[in-house]
């Protein structure tokens, strides 16, 4: 199952540098080249439905030798987490006319976590790269 770790270690990356890239531009210079790509809608919400959907199937490890549910508990919930965030974050940009409960919730949902997105942004960028130099923490 080395795809599924090397997929994990990627979408949490990756969704950590989506959720923290107004972060990122300001410290790092060279990164605002890569704002427009991070910006980009389709990008984003691909990442985000890949990060929950790894991130769920990563709860349930099927690895020898894994604990039953904690084998990699930190990565599993960064990648659920980032992939809500990055979900509500793309409804509530989509705002439509008609206000629907779903465009509601996202909007309380992005109230919520707005503060947040950098935060859960490094640390999943720190829990990924952990993950990757340390695959047999048991909950890393």
């Amino acid at each position: 199952m080395f795809q599924l770790y090397l997929l994990t270690v990627l979408t949490n990356v990756l969704a950590g540098l989506a959720l923290a890239t107004g972060f990122l531009t300001e410290r790092f210079e060279r990164f605002s080249e890569y704002t427009d790509f991070m910006g980009n809608a389709v990008y984003r919400i691909v990442l985000a439905v890949l990060s929950l959907l790894i991130g769920i199937i990563n709860l349930f490890p099927t690895y020898s030798g894994d604990m039953a549910v904690l084998g990699e508990l930190f990565p599993s919930l960064a990648g659920i987490v980032t992939g809500i965030l990055l979900i509500t974050e793309y409804i509530g940009s989509r705002k439509r006319e008609g206000e629907s409960k779903t465009v509601e919730l996202a909007e309380k949902v992005e109230k919520l976590s707005g503060p947040y997105l950098t935060i859960v942004g490094i640390a999943s960028i720190i829990i990924g790269i952990l993950h990757a130099i340390l695959p047999k923490l048991p909950l890393l």
